[in-house]
């Protein structure tokens, strides 16, 4: 998980980036990137096997329920 800062050090955007496991039962849906608009409730699944994730509420959820941010 990580913060972008914008031109003046003020958080603009988080972004949830992870490897897909299709056997785990993931609380939001997980869609081909370039389907949905980015900021949509949906993971978006890469050509490399991995999801992205833009939307604040998804992330939010995610963090109170323990996930916690790698630097």
């Amino acid at each position: 998980m990580s913060d972008k800062k914008d031109s003046h050090g003020e958080q603009s955007e988080w972004h949830l980036q992870f490897k897909h496991a299709p056997e785990f039962p993931y609380p939001f849906l997980i869609v081909p990137v370039g389907t949905r608009p980015k900021h949509d409730a949906v993971g978006h699944l890469s050509a490399d096997g991995r999801v992205h994730v833009f939307n604040t509420g998804i992330i939010e959820q995610l963090v109170r329920a323990g996930l916690r941010m790698r630097r």
